[in-house]
């Protein structure tokens, strides 16, 4: 400690004043380039944001031009009920297109969609699918 009292007492107010006015200055440096990158961040969000909401725009549109042109409105009844529609699939062999599934089961009725189960890793199928029919009348195929 007399050796800390011994170097402040030796330096003057004025040697003093310019290493804290360095420190001031660096200090000031680093506030402003943390200001400067989070604005770029903040631009960068709003930027995402506005490609986000244009992709959601251009999704709905197309959903809606190909499925309520084709169907009409669907009710809330029949969009929480596709259960009692699907049927699982199982031992599909890796190499199976939804275009076989769907050609397959076709004698069974009207199939709204295919859904083959992939590794969301890998991308490559599971070995089961999902095919979901029009209606959930039971037919023996």
């Amino acid at each position: 400690t007399t050796l800390n009292q011994y170097i402040e007492h030796s330096m003057s107010t004025e040697e003093k004043e310019p290493v804290a006015a360095k420190e001031e200055e660096e200090e000031e440096e680093d506030l402003e380039k943390l200001q400067a990158e989070i604005a770029r961040m903040e631009a960068e969000a709003a930027r995402i944001a506005q490609e986000t909401e244009d992709l959601d725009k251009s999704a709905g549109e197309a959903a809606a031009s190909t499925s309520v042109a084709a169907e009409g409105k669907k009710s809330d009844a029949d969009t929480t009920n596709k259960d009692g529609h699907s049927i699982y699939v199982g031992q599909v062999d890796y190499s199976t297109t939804p275009e076989e599934l769907l050609a397959h089961f076709e004698s069974c009725g009207t199939v709204e969609r295919v859904t083959i189960v992939c590794d969301k890793f890998t991308g490559k199928p599971k070995g089961f699918a999902y095919l979901e029919f029009q209606v959930s009348t039971p037919i023996s195929c």
